[in-house]
């Protein structure tokens, strides 16, 4: 199968699993320790309890900022060796049509684990230096209404 429809099929899951706050869903694709770079900070996500402390937070941030939808848009993705991938996408987050924070965009390394697809490490372009993410410092030159 096609890396870049693997990774676009990963994000829609989970986009969903976060948008239904389905957290053993979203657990389910993510391989512990998940390590995180943003341009402020390197950071690592070692527990299951750190995992939801970070799904929580950003669960409330979306319903509090009215998201209805998140958009995700794979832009390139290739293989690593049989079992893992690397990609690149955008991240949009929706109030219907409306976008309501700025565009970030991430690499996502996911590899493959008893027959699952996981995320292992992902870079982005926001600049949080902190776990939970709270997408609170991102640049506003994209933002839409």
């Amino acid at each position: 199968m096609d890396p870049i429809r693997i990774l676009q099929s990963y994000l829609d899951e989970v986009g969903l699993a976060v948008m239904a706050d389905r957290f053993e869903a979203y657990m389910a694709r993510v391989e512990l320790p998940l390590r995180i770079l943003t341009s402020s900070a390197s950071l690592k996500v070692a527990t299951t309890a750190d995992l939801k402390d970070g799904f929580d937070t950003f669960v409330e941030l979306i319903e509090s900022q009215g998201v209805t939808q998140m958009v995700r848009s794979v832009h390139a993705a290739a293989f690593q060796g049989n079992n893992h991938i690397v990609g690149v996408y955008e991240t949009r987050l929706m109030c219907e049509v409306h976008q309501l924070l700025p565009t970030f965009h991430s690499k996502m390394w996911i590899g493959c684990y008893g027959g699952t697809w996981k995320a292992i490490k992902i870079h982005n372009t926001t600049k949080d230096s902190r776990w939970p993410m709270l997408l609170t410092r991102l640049e506003h030159e994209t933002s839409q209404s």
